[in-house]
């Protein structure tokens, strides 16, 4: 058993693969082995297999479809852990042992999130330090959502924890769910599609 977000998976007993690789640079010389000046980690790629099962079984995949085509931020929790990934692929079969289920593959890959932009209230300027953009006053605080944004990973970046995703969607729910409306979506799934360029109040 795993869970990603919010959502459980089962995962085969042997359905927990992890490359782990670094990058070196080389530099050829005149006479003898070239020299590396520079070893880096590159980031964790996970491969699963596993069963979706039960009443939430087509749910489930749709977020996990949603999730991998907006680019959105998740976290796995299984045999191993990645607290920010990225879904590079996810496919399913079906068989008839699976009344109402699916098989599924799916390849995660560890990221890094960008810190936020965010305006000075007492300057007026805009600092950057990031990709996303956070407006910021004496009372308030307005995200503005990008591509790849989840409820849980703003969740994330303000609260330092993913607990606080209730708190997001409950103050954003009318905001949320309008974008979703507008974007063809029949609802948000409370929270599990954030449309970019949508402006959510950070309480």
């Amino acid at each position: 058993m795993a869970y990603i977000n919010q959502y459980y998976l089962f995962v085969d007993d042997d359905g927990e693969s992890v490359n782990r690789d670094v990058s070196i640079s080389d530099h050829p010389v005149e006479d003898g082995m070239v020299i590396t000046d520079n070893v880096k980690r590159d980031p964790l790629e996970l491969r699963i297999t596993g069963k979706l099962v039960g009443a939430e079984a087509e749910s489930i995949r749709a977020a996990l479809v949603a999730w991998m085509e907006h680019g959105s931020y998740v976290k796995y929790v299984g045999g191993e852990i990645l607290s920010s990934a990225a879904i590079l692929s996810f496919h399913t079969s079906r068989s008839g042992k699976l009344d109402g289920g699916m098989s599924f593959e799916m390849t995660l890959r560890e990221i890094r999130v960008a810190k936020s932009a965010y305006q000075n209230a007492a300057t007026g300027k805009t600092v950057k330090s990031g990709t996303q953009q956070v407006i910021r006053n004496n009372r308030e605080v307005y995200h503005t959502v990008k591509n790849g944004d989840t409820i849980y990973s703003l969740s994330m970046m303000y609260y330092g924890s993913d607990a606080g995703y209730t708190k997001l969607y409950a103050a954003n729910q009318e905001r949320i769910e309008a974008a979703a409306r507008a974007a063809g979506y029949t609802s948000s799934d409370g929270g599990q599609v954030l449309i970019g360029g949508t402006q959510l109040r950070i309480p």
